[in-house]
């Protein structure tokens, strides 16, 4: 089931909607879901690569990877064994 919303547009995006859904002819609820989908699609992946990067750390090499952050900001080259 469908539910209503409300939100707040720039008028140069509500024009994008208008003339994506006439030229497609489709709604511009399907346009926004899908648009929604998409976005949540790409940066959700780019959030899971990184988690899984964390998982592979012991508590050790995550201390050291901080520090190596912290104390410089230009040459993060490290060697990590996995």
């Amino acid at each position: 089931m469908k539910k209503a919303i409300n939100m707040r547009l720039e008028e140069s995006t509500v024009i994008l909607l208008n003339n994506l859904s006439k030229e497609l002819q489709c709604t511009k609820t399907a346009i926004v879901e899908q648009a929604i989908e998409q976005f949540s699609s790409q940066n959700l992946k780019r959030h899971n690569r990184l988690m899984a990067f964390a998982g592979k750390l012991n508590a050790e090499e995550a201390k050291t990877i901080l520090k190596i952050i912290t104390e410089s900001r230009l040459d993060k080259n490290i060697v990590i064994g996995f």
